[in-house]
């Protein structure tokens, strides 16, 4: 696939917590499932079988993969139905022990219907999962196999990628293309990605800045929700604590001189990454950038930008469209999937995508954004993803915030420095290299690192 094929509205999607991969893709899933059987006419069935492997198995009791499955099955939106909606789905089904596939009507008890298999994989991803009709006997009558392959995109069994038709006009499969266009057509990259972004959903490229504008306006809001939040503790057995209203004051009214000054965009930054990743975890509505899991890190340092430096939102959006072509590099030549390639292809792909975006918004050449972007991937290498007992909170909540701050000092480091050694294209190359060669265990499935444990300390709720 060439990276310029994937538009900025697959990189960017209105999305649902907690997780793209296990929340946002199941319920696509489970969508997809109710239109096939309605589309096939598929009645002659009594009972339903949800069967998830590996990843989906292990942290999908966190992930609320299993309400987000039957949301989806019940034929719920993602992004335009009511989240009280979509986040109820599971305990409205367990109290009347029905569920409506549209088709028809069945009995559905989730304690038998759900098959959980943390052992097994399908052979085309590490986020798989089997829906199956079966007659009155058990017997299989209609199944499909799907995928959940990371940032809220979903594949079903034999249906893979789209063939590439090379109708953007900028086509390009690395970022030393994506470079090289720019510098002959005298085009900041976003330019390049606007026009492809255009072609790809066969729209104006004034229709597709109006879109990215809706885009940032969702972003804002989650930041203003999260630091004004209805509930001081998330949800979840780990009784994590939200802290983006604390580290905001921290930033507005320092204590003391030296790395706690004020106005330190690093540590509003930090406040705000926060605030989204604490919504995204209450199961709130976020965007995908380019996952649920990262998602903080891209709103987190751009709303500090506007914050302190009175950045318009033109030039916001402007750079948002720089973000999503970094995106569209990582997931065209690597993964943006933490049960593929660990967390360096979750918040490391978003510290990436932030740290080009804040470069060109503070003055930085189409150079050294590529050499921002290439700083925050390359230090982000070998970063595991072990959320704690399957919940997108520890360490992903804290991660967020610092990886912003990451993502900033990076900016920093290639406005200074201007040469470099290294290009984005290696690096990315490199993560995914090591993604593959990551041990199943670091990668979404709980069962090292703090995937398995709780925390040592407590707190008095």
């Amino acid at each position: 696939m060439r990276a310029s094929s994937i538009g900025a509205f697959q990189t960017f999607k209105m999305s649902v917590g907690p997780s793209s991969s296990h929340t946002h893709g199941p319920i696509l899933i489970g969508n997809m499932f109710r239109r096939l059987i309605q589309e096939e006419g598929v009645k002659d069935f009594d009972r339903l079988k949800i069967h998830l492997y590996w990843s989906l198995a292990r942290t999908g009791k966190g992930h609320l993969t299993d309400n987000a499955i039957i949301a989806g099955l019940m034929g719920l939106d993602p992004v335009t139905d009511d989240l009280e909606k979509i986040n109820t789905a599971l305990a409205r089904t367990t109290t009347s022990g029905m569920l409506s596939l549209g088709v028809k009507e069945i009995a559905f008890n989730p304690v038998k219907d759900f098959v959980w298999s943390p052992f097994k994989r399908l052979p085309g991803h590490e986020n798989g999962m089997n829906l199956s009709l079966l007659d009155a006997d058990g017997a299989v009558v209609f199944q499909r196999n799907y995928y959940s392959v990371g940032g809220g995109m979903v594949q079903e069994e034999g249906h893979g990628d789209r063939e590439d038709t090379e109708t953007e006009p900028f086509p390009y499969r690395k970022a030393s293309e994506w470079l090289a266009y720019a510098s002959k057509h005298g085009l900041p990259l976003s330019d390049i990605v606007k026009q492809n972004t255009a072609a790809l959903e066969g729209q104006t490229v004034d229709e597709v800045v109006g879109r990215m504008h809706r885009f940032w306006d969702v972003m804002k809001r989650c930041v203003e929700r999260g630091l004004k939040p209805t509930e001081t503790v998330l949800p979840g057995v780990l009784q994590v604590k939200r802290r983006a209203p604390q580290l905001l004051e921290a930033a507005v009214r320092p204590k003391r001189r030296g790395i706690f000054a004020s106005n330190d965009i690093c540590r509003y930054a930090t406040a705000f990454a926060y605030a989204v990743s604490e919504e995204n975890a209450a199961s709130g509505r976020v965007v995908t950038a380019p996952t649920n899991g990262g998602a903080g890190v891209l709103p987190g340092v751009l709303y500090a930008g506007q914050y302190l430096d009175d950045f318009s939102d033109d030039e916001i959006v402007e750079v948002l469209f720089t973000a999503a072509g970094i995106g569209g590099l990582i997931q065209a030549n690597a993964s943006i999937s933490g049960s593929e390639v660990g967390c360096q292809g979750e918040v490391g792909a978003a510290c990436s995508m932030a740290a080009g975006a804040v470069c060109q918004l503070f003055g930085g050449d189409i150079r050294d954004t590529e050499y921002a972007a290439e700083i925050a991937m390359e230090h982000s290498l070998g970063l595991e993803c072990t959320p704690m007992k399957g919940y997108v909170q520890i360490p992903c909540i804290e991660r967020n915030g610092i990886f912003a701050q990451k993502a900033l000092a990076a900016a920093q480091h290639a406005i200074t420095l201007k040469d470099h050694r290294i290009s984005l294209d290696l690096v990315i190359e490199k993560m995914y290299e090591n993604g593959k060669y990551m041990h199943a265990d670091f990668k979404e499935t709980s069962r090292k690192g703090f995937g398995p444990i709780v925390p040592d300390l407590h707190f008095e709720v």
